[in-house]
């Protein structure tokens, strides 16, 4: 899971049915073992299963809650026009139900074979980022040519959410780091160190800003977290004003960076002038203008899952002619559920987002609460669980701390 996120949508879907497939043999061999023979020779233990693993689901209302993001989609079929656009968004969500129901029906892991799961991730993005960072070195001239075209720099499968995941190893590397976590030499500390180093260096010159913005929210949660349980204010504060005057120095110094700053500014002077229907950030802040209006007229239930796309064209075509051609959906999730499910479902998703966070035995995790702090700033940049690297990257950490949680409590 944690390598075909960034890689393969195949591997992915075969991750999660995979962890579906451990699940089910766990929940099976206890229902066996605990059924009279007469049971096991009926064939009931099959449906004692079924109902077995859904009640475990239910018991844990932290993650059964979780479902509610698929739910919200899902029952706007009733007012979706768009049955083939409805049942796409739909199996986007279904690992929210999948997901979950893994999570509560696995074996307990050891809090070690947890972390060496994410040792993987940080060692397995330093691989990624050296291929990627190769290739930019081969082909510099024409890489940052497309930056300064509002191009990103070319990386496996999609940049925003490779650049999530990315973020997401280096706040798991600085926590193993800290907890002194190695698989057996002592030079896998240092080298540890060095990998975060690389990593958090990289994402700069990767220059994708929405991870840079949640790599930088999480960074900003552990210096309020470290001033919480040391009392050190001053030093938390001195270590937060040395990360901006870092950031500050690397759009200075790092040329990928500075080229993002550039066209940014160029984007937005051409959105403000009206003529930025070629430019991807004015495109994104029209997608949420269009967003905003389509909820306006339907602001209990929305247009339905199934009917977002073709609203968005609608509006865009009346509205902003310019932007019709390609029209983007709102690249908010939270303007994004409001048109498409309304009121209702920004309510449901709102109670599976915040639900967990608020149980102390999750919150009381840093890893578990410095992802939710990461996932609320890309919910506001991003439409982050309207496609499957997003869903399985917001999803899948929030259960693997979750768990890591529950194993410390």
């Amino acid at each position: 899971m944690v390598v075909s996120m960034v890689l393969s949508p195949f591997l992915l879907s075969i991750s999660m049915w995979g962890m579906a497939a451990a699940a089910w043999w766990h929940v099976m061999d206890t229902v066996r073992a605990e059924s009279t023979s007469v049971v096991r020779r009926s064939g009931a233990v099959w449906a004692l299963a079924v109902v077995r693993s859904f009640k475990n689901l239910w018991k844990n209302r932290e993650l059964s809650v979780l479902t509610l993001l698929l739910l919200a989609p899902a029952v706007s079929i009733f007012w979706s026009e768009d049955w083939g656009y409805w049942l796409r968004v739909t199996r986007v969500r279904l690992p929210f139900l999948v997901l979950p129901w893994v999570f509560v029906n696995v074996p307990r892991l050891r809090q070690s074979d947890y972390q060496r799961v994410l040792y993987l991730l940080v060692w397995f993005m330093v691989v990624a980022c050296v291929c990627v960072g190769a290739n930019f070195l081969l082909h510099y001239d024409a890489v940052m040519e497309g930056l300064g075209r509002g191009q990103p720099i070319p990386v496996p499968r999609q940049h925003v959410r490779f650049s999530l995941v990315l973020a997401t190893a280096i706040v798991a590397g600085v926590w193993l780091w800290r907890r002194r976590f190695r698989l057996k030499y002592r030079w896998e500390q240092p080298a540890l160190a060095a990998a975060v180093v690389f990593l958090f260096l990289f994402i700069h010159v990767l220059s994708v800003r929405g991870g840079l913005a949640v790599l930088y929210m999480a960074l900003v949660v552990s210096v309020v977290w470290y001033g919480w349980h040391t009392r050190r204010w001053a030093t938390g504060l001195l270590i937060l004003g040395a990360l901006v005057a870092l950031l500050w120095g690397g759009i200075n110094v790092i040329p990928s960076l500075q080229q993002r700053v550039a066209y940014m500014r160029y984007d937005w002077a051409r959105y403000k002038a009206n003529d930025g229907a070629l430019y991807s950030d004015a495109a994104r802040w029209t997608s949420l203008k269009v967003g905003y209006r389509i909820w306006k007229e339907n602001p209990i239930l929305g247009t339905g899952a199934g009917d977002l796309l073709s609203e968005v064209k609608r509006v865009a075509a009346a509205d902003y002619p310019d932007y019709a051609k390609d029209p983007k959906l709102p690249h908010n999730q939270w303007i994004h559920t409001m048109a498409s499910t309304g009121l209702l479902g920004l309510l449901l998703s709102m109670l599976a987002f915040l639900t967990p966070f608020f149980a102390h035995k999750y919150r009381a995790n840093y890893l578990f609460t410095a992802f939710q702090a990461m996932a609320f700033v890309t919910f506001i940049i991003e439409c982050t669980i309207e496609n499957a690297i997003g869903v399985s990257w917001y999803l899948f950490y929030t259960l693997w701390f979750a768990a890591m949680a529950e194993q410390d409590g």
